[in-house]
């Protein structure tokens, strides 16, 4: 009987830590880059959107794909606690994107892996993709943010975002937009204002009460501008070299995403 349950608890513990997530960092000169690990096998880096987002957004997809995949969630440069110092342009930018992502692979010793990411996620790994492709194995895009960037598709985003509010909705989003700027807004009234302007998200606005609970996560709005205001003035464009980009590419893309009109 006490064999019996020895062999129990081995086996409980091997499953549990199958999937156990596991969490390190990487020192670098303005701070440390932190990351989460979960599961065995071919490994997959998963990668979060906003930007500014953090990485809790993706962690129960992780664990699922932890049942088949090593799975490697970054907490992306100016989220979570991968805050660099100083935090401004010169630390949070493009080019230090991509090249966390390289030294996350070094750290990790693998010379390519699965990149699998989600909005600004897939946008950046398209963009390591294009920049490291001898690292890509595959790239797996959820609802992709941008293959090129400029002011003309940053103003894309913002019309066609815009375009899925009501009248209403839309002026509740303003007020509530300036008593923000202006640090006057409360608790509820900040809840009401991210709340309303995820409504442009969803298909069926009525979905947003059970789906809102696993998107509202912290995110760092500093983060979130620095790479903005880049985005605009940057002139990248990745079509002509994801199409040289000899790798397996799944695209997952809902057809009222109000991106895909502009992107796929």
């Amino acid at each position: 009987m006490t064999i019996r349950y020895l062999i129990l608890f081995v086996s409980l513990f091997a499953v549990s830590n199958l999937t156990a997530q596991k969490i390190d960092s990487i020192k670098y000169d303005n701070g440390f880059l932190y990351y989460h690990s979960y599961g065995q096998g071919e490994p997959i880096i998963l990668l979060s959107g906003g930007p500014g987002n953090n990485c809790s957004q993706l962690s129960e997809m992780a664990m699922e794909l932890s049942k088949n995949y090593r799975v490697i969630l970054l907490e992306q440069r100016g989220t979570g606690l991968s805050i660099p110092i100083p935090f401004d342009s010169t630390t949070i930018n493009l080019t230090t994107a991509v090249s966390d992502l390289k030294l996350l692979l070094d750290k990790l010793n693998l010379n390519k892996a699965i990149f699998c990411g989600h909005s600004w996620g897939g946008s950046l790994a398209m963009y390591f993709a294009t920049t490291y492709p001898e690292k890509v194995k595959s790239l797996i895009l959820i609802d992709p943010g941008f293959f090129s960037l400029g002011k003309e598709l940053t103003d894309n985003f913002y019309n066609n975002r815009s375009a899925r509010w009501s009248i209403s909705e839309k002026k509740l989003i303003d007020s509530l937009t300036i008593k923000k700027d202006k640090n006057s807004i409360t608790n509820d009234e900040l809840y009401t204002l991210k709340y309303t302007q995820r409504l442009a998200y969803v298909s069926k606005k009525e979905r947003l009460d059970t789906l809102y609970k696993k998107i509202d996560v912290p995110v760092n709005s500093n983060m979130t501008a620095l790479l903005f205001k880049e985005a605009t003035n940057s002139k990248i464009d990745f079509r002509q070299s994801l199409k040289n980009l000899n790798k397996p590419v799944s695209v997952i893309c809902g057809s009222q995403d109000f991106l895909s009109d502009v992107s796929y």
